[in-house]
């Protein structure tokens, strides 16, 4: 009987042993703690800026025919750290060069780089709720260049100024107005609007395919012309833009044309449509390219 009690006690005993260890290894329920949502970043202020951009001339090899450059760069860009549009400005053929300092002041002769020379490029634009100033780069060619190096130069501007990325324009007249208005169909999306003066793609066989690239892509095109324009007929711009709009694309072509045009040979169109002050729909250029981005 004794026997039979210690037994019993002895597995009494090893129950409650056992039971103990069962239970320290069975995890203790916990309840879902949310993990903590990380406070927001508060957005930086862009800078207002009420001085003039600073333009300054860059002898430098961007490729085999592109060797200087002007830029011109918000006056508070170093104080900033904020990504800004960025026009690209195409000259024509009459101020062709090397980039060296006595060639490359003729890109200062006309449009936006000569507006920037007089301090007359406005500091900033606002459109709708947001106001931007603008970076611009004013490229010298040495003659002519085609979509390749067209390519070689955004490339160079994308890699070396705070662009952003969206809102790439291009700009220009003459032969410059072709170069950009054909890169502009071989990269349309990378493109976020175009202003084009007295100079557009080449009428070819070509011309339908470039402007259903631009169409498709939606590529905002404003194009200017001069209808007495000597040096680059009138009739050509009203096809090109006949053959966009044929097209019916999603942002039709503008295209606005002076019944008089200035300067030799009733060229330029671009004086008087680069200026700040000339305003269609009330908005200047720069103000109607900024209502776009990619």
């Amino acid at each position: 009987m004794r026997k039979t009690l210690v037994f019993l006690l002895v597995i009494s005993v090893m129950a409650v042993f056992v039971g103990s260890c069962r239970k320290s290894v069975i995890p203790t329920p916990v309840e879902d703690t949310p993990e903590p949502h990380p406070a927001p970043v508060p957005e930086v202020p862009k800078l207002e800026e009420t001085e003039p951009a600073v333009l300054t001339p860059v002898t430098y090899t961007i490729s085999e025919n592109i060797k200087g450059y002007y830029k011109a760069l918000p006056a508070r860009y170093d104080e900033s750290q904020e990504n800004y549009p960025v026009i690209i400005y195409f000259h024509g053929g009459g101020q062709y060069g090397d980039g060296g300092d006595s060639d490359i002041v003729q890109v200062l002769e006309d449009g936006v780089p000569k507006l920037l020379a007089e301090k007359k490029f406005p500091p900033s634009f606002t459109v709708g709720d947001e106001t931007f100033s603008f970076i611009v780069i004013a490229p010298q060619f040495v003659k002519k260049i085609g979509n390749s190096e067209v390519a070689t130069l955004v490339d160079f501007v994308k890699g070396n100024f705070r662009v952003d990325a969206t809102r790439i324009y291009l700009s220009g007249f003459s032969l410059g107005a072709r170069t950009l208005s054909d890169y502009a169909a071989f990269k349309p999306s990378q493109i976020a609007a175009v202003t084009a003066m007295g100079g557009l793609p080449q009428i070819n066989d070509d011309l339908e395919a470039k402007c259903a690239a631009m169409s498709n892509a939606k590529l905002p095109v404003w194009q200017f012309h001069n209808r007495d324009d000597s040096a680059w007929y009138y009739s050509e711009a009203a096809r090109y833009i006949e053959v966009f709009k044929s097209l019916n694309p999603v942002i039709p072509p503008r295209f606005t044309s002076f019944d008089v045009g200035q300067a030799r040979l009733h060229h330029d169109c671009w004086t008087r449509t680069t200026d700040p002050a000339y305003k269609e729909d009330g908005k200047n250029i720069y103000e109607w390219m900024l209502q776009y981005h990619r």
